[in-house]
């Protein structure tokens, strides 16, 4: 039988109320397969469908992994996925030539939702303890480049809890595209243009000549 476990999440956004600034509320649980520590059922299906607020990426890990080990994790599995994309296929105790075993990795899903789903096939050969696992949410750092990728901003990028944004070097306003920089025509560098996005909308302030 297929369960679905969708997590609602509320979170509030950063503007200041009477009450101070709202910030995203924590995200974190616990996962593990039914009846953990004892021993899980046959033909048994389970999903959870985690989701972080926008800005934030989900962290899993497992404290415990026992699982019947197959080749290629046909059996009795635990499948981490993203939308269409299978992230990791985990069986076994240990990993093999053949099967993937967590042991102590940490799997990070790409953006704000996370599907876990355990399966188990008709039978095992001898009793298997499970899984069990904790998430979170962590906020994503869209500053931090891969190597050989193109950087997020031209000149300057800031971090911040669920989002970031782009400033340009004295001389330089932002471009409409809020990530490359253009230089400033007849604007002298102790009055620079100040460009900055603030999580889709521009601010600008252009001091004018004299300073007034």
């Amino acid at each position: 039988m297929r369960l679905l476990v969708t997590l609602g999440l509320l979170w509030g956004s950063a503007a200041t109320t009477s009450s101070g600034p709202q910030w995203p509320k924590p995200v974190f649980g616990r996962l593990a397969s039914p009846g953990f520590p004892g021993t899980y059922a046959n033909n048994h299906e389970q999903r959870w469908a985690l989701t972080a607020p926008p800005g934030y990426r989900l962290r899993l890990y497992f404290t415990h992994f026992q699982l019947e080990p197959s080749y290629l994790c046909e059996y009795d599995f635990v499948k981490l996925s993203a939308g269409t994309t299978v992230l990791a296929t985990l069986c076994g105790s240990e990993s093999t030539d053949t099967e993937r075993a967590p042991s102590n990795a940490t799997f990070y899903s790409p953006g704000s939702s996370l599907d876990v789903t355990f399966r188990s096939d008709y039978s095992n050969e001898k009793p298997f303890a499970g899984f069990e696992a904790f998430y979170s949410a962590e906020d994503i750092d869209e500053c931090q480049v891969p190597p050989g990728e193109a950087p997020t901003c031209e000149h300057h990028c800031h971090n911040h809890l669920g989002g970031f944004y782009c400033s340009c070097r004295m001389g330089y306003v932002l471009h409409r595209n809020k990530h490359t920089c253009s230089g400033i025509q007849g604007l002298s560098s102790e009055h620079p243009g100040v460009h900055l996005l603030f999580r889709g909308y521009l601010r600008s302030w252009v001091c004018c000549a004299g300073g007034v």
